[in-house]
Parts: structure tokens; sequence; C-alpha cells
């Protein structure tokens, strides 16, 4: 694995652990909001699952995460060309980073 790989790697556990907190604080205003909490439970999972064990499962829970975000974001009429962009950028740069090392994942 390389360097800029877990630096990314740590700075997406880190905010979207930060982000699931503090949703889960609106989410009990919003209910709706629980599902942000999944899909950040779902990044942070996957984020773990690529440094620790590294799972190649990681990145698909990833995707996954990102994919649910941009959907509640649509749904509650958030910016969708800043959600789109947002949830396809973090995806996007764990693949450039991990494309040349991906054999290295189980």
């Amino acid at each position: 694995m390389t360097r800029g790989l877990k630096v990314w790697l740590w700075i997406v556990l880190v905010f979207n652990a930060i982000t699931g907190v503090t949703a889960i604080a609106t989410a009990f205003l919003i209910p709706f909001m629980w599902v942000v909490v999944l899909a950040e439970v779902l990044v942070v999972a996957g984020a773990a699952m690529l440094l620790f064990p590294q799972k190649k499962m990681g990145f698909f829970l990833i995707c996954g995460g990102a994919a649910v975000s941009l959907i509640v974001n649509i749904i509650l009429g958030q910016n969708i060309i800043g959600s789109a962009v947002s949830a396809v950028i973090m995806p996007l740069i764990i693949w450039l980073l991990i494309k040349n090392t991906w054999y290295e994942f189980q």
C-alpha cells in the first residue's frame, strides 16, 4: 500500500467519522438522516477494511456509501452538482491511488 493511499484513507476515515457523528445528532430531529448515518458507517467501514486487513471489499463499501449519500442528498434537495462531485471524487481518488497495487489486497 502506498503512502499516498494510506494518507487519503485516513483523511476519509476521520472526516466521514466526524460527519457520521454529527449526522447522528441531526437524525434525532429528522429521522430520514439515519440513512446518512448508514452511508457514513459504510464509508468508514470501507476505509478501515482497506487500511487494516487490506480487503478489496472496503473499496466497494466506500462506493456504496458514496452512492447512498448521493441519493439521499438528491432526495433532500441538496446541491445536486456538489453532491455528485463529492460522491464521485472520493472513490475516484481512492481508485487512482489503489489501481497499481490492487493485487496486494485480498
